[in-house]
């Protein structure tokens, strides 16, 4: 549900924000729709699953300070809720709250409080300006199924109005994605229409999908196919997919299972 406005496409090309991160195969155009895993089958566990949960990298306290045009601001992950809650809000963080920056950050307190949950913020005196929330997926949504520890939502990314073109979006995923405890995880996104501030971009739907494209796809990011039906109503929403560089097969095989609803169709696309 991302929203989000950092340099331009020319900017990112010359270097940047972007600058130092991993390589990331097929850099040079954005991802297109990934082919759909083989082995598809039930949300069950499969052979060698039941010991999947244990190892990897802990979670890494990530930070970085951005020089900008309106002073450094300072990006880290992990923002502890007691800081967080000592915040103010930027009036130009407007899209989620539906312009009440309490209830923004009231959000981003839940989610820091949650059982893996990191809230990405970026601040400058004292302010919100921008922030990620990544935790697991909601009970209430195919992803979010028990067993699944490894499997995380990007649930939102958003950069103030008032700070737009300064990097930000670029600096927070580097931040976020730098973390190495999501080294052998699932990130998902999801980009919809009707969270995109299209009248203060002065984009259309379109052109908003290329850049969310071509930005996640930097940091590992790339487009697949599923049947969700909130990723379908409108043929502009995104569904992206970040495959950590150690998570193991089995896990691919079990998230691959819960793409498609409708049997037939993962048929189609497992064979």
């Amino acid at each position: 549900m991302f929203n989000l406005f950092g340099k331009d496409r020319e900017e990112r090309k010359a270097g940047g924000a972007g600058a130092g991160k991993k390589p990331v195969p097929g850099d040079a155009e954005p991802p297109g729709k990934h082919p759909f895993f083989s082995g598809v089958g039930s949300a069950t566990p499969v052979d060698g699953a039941e010991g999947d949960e244990a190892g990897g990298q802990p979670p890494g306290k990530n930070t970085r300070e951005l020089e900008t045009a309106r002073g450094t601001i300072l990006v880290e992950n992990y923002c502890p809720t007691s800081k967080l809650e000592r915040m103010g809000v930027d009036e130009g963080i407007c899209m989620f709250s539906r312009h009440d920056p309490t209830r923004q950050l009231k959000s981003l307190v839940h989610v820091s409080k949650s059982d893996g949950g990191n809230v990405v913020a970026g601040t400058h005196e004292g302010k919100l300006v921008s922030f990620v929330g990544i935790h697991y997926p909601s009970e209430r949504e195919r992803w979010g199924k028990p067993g699944y520890s490894w499997l995380f939502e990007l649930g939102a990314i958003e950069v103030s109005r008032n700070y737009r073109k300064l990097g930000l979006a670029e600096a927070m995923l580097g931040v976020a994605m730098g973390d190495p405890g999501y080294d052998d995880k699932i990130v998902l996104t999801t980009g919809f229409t009707w969270h995109w501030d299209l009248e203060g971009t002065g984009m259309n739907k379109m052109q908003y999908r290329a850049l969310g494209i071509d930005m996640f796809g930097h940091y590992g990011f790339m487009e697949m196919a599923t049947d969700e039906p909130n990723v379908t109503m409108d043929s502009a929403n995104l569904f992206l997919v970040r495959l950590g560089e150690d998570a193991s097969f089995s896990r691919y095989q079990r998230f691959a299972s819960l793409l498609f609803a409708n049997e037939w169709e993962a048929m189609l696309r497992g064979s």
